[in-house]
């Protein structure tokens, strides 16, 4: 069972919503303003918040921006009749997990939940390359013993390549494994793979770097300095 945040204006909505998921065996509460979720937020700890991009006092978008900048790493499912390319990339590149668009069938909503809370959860296995090592468990990441904070997504790419270290890993592989085959775009990769390169670039140098393979995509690279 989960705890489940709401997140709606439209009652006629929410209230479907909050029965399909009672039946699921899912707990709910459901909001209808930002101030009310933030103020909720604060307050309570949610396992998924499933956020409308349209809302009474602002946008959904803001919101979730303000919730990650915070430190709050809870996963959040957008919803919206918007369907633009620039909305759907907003969405994710501002901290959202997935984006689903209405009108949307309960079977489809449960789907994409359940999809990204089996993401979250807890990872096992550290995994090393060079002077860099990843805790999944913990969240950790040090490089050359030096920690390196980061982002949940930019990390999630770090395993994904650290794991594959000296190989080729493709744009398709890396966006499967981040969004679970839902219909995101390439450029929410780049702006998260440029976020992690300019870390890495900050602690490590040329040390550590990932590099673009023209046509298939990117590598791990670690090589030894005096």
């Amino acid at each position: 069972m989960a705890k489940i945040l709401i997140v709606e204006d439209d009652p006629q909505i929410a209230k479907v919503m909050k029965i399909n998921l009672k039946l699921s065996g899912h707990e709910t509460e459901s909001v209808t303003t930002i101030s009310d979720a933030w103020e909720i937020l604060r307050n309570d700890h949610f396992d998924l918040m499933c956020l409308d991009v349209g809302l009474p006092d602002g946008s959904g978008l803001d919101l979730c921006e303000k919730v990650r900048s915070n430190g709050d790493e809870i996963p959040i499912l957008f919803m919206s009749a918007r369907t633009d390319e620039a909305t759907v990339v907003k969405g994710i590149t501002s901290g959202g997990d997935d984006y689903i668009r209405k009108p949307f069938g309960m079977e489809e909503l449960k789907a994409r939940m359940n999809k990204i809370m089996k993401r979250f959860a807890p990872p096992s296995g550290q995994v090393t390359f060079g002077g860099l090592s990843i805790d999944p468990v913990k969240r950790l990441v040090t490089i050359a013993g030096e920690i390196v904070n980061m982002g949940r997504k930019e990390m999630d790419i770090l395993i994904i390549l650290a794991k594959k270290a000296g190989d080729i890993v493709t744009r398709d592989t890396i966006l499967s494994a981040l969004y679970d085959g839902a219909d995101m775009y390439d450029r929410t990769v780049d702006s998260h793979m440029s976020h992690l390169r300019k870390k890495l670039r900050e602690i490590a140098g040329e040390s550590l770097k990932i590099t673009s393979v023209y046509g298939l995509g990117y590598r791990l690279e670690w090589k030894e300095t005096n």
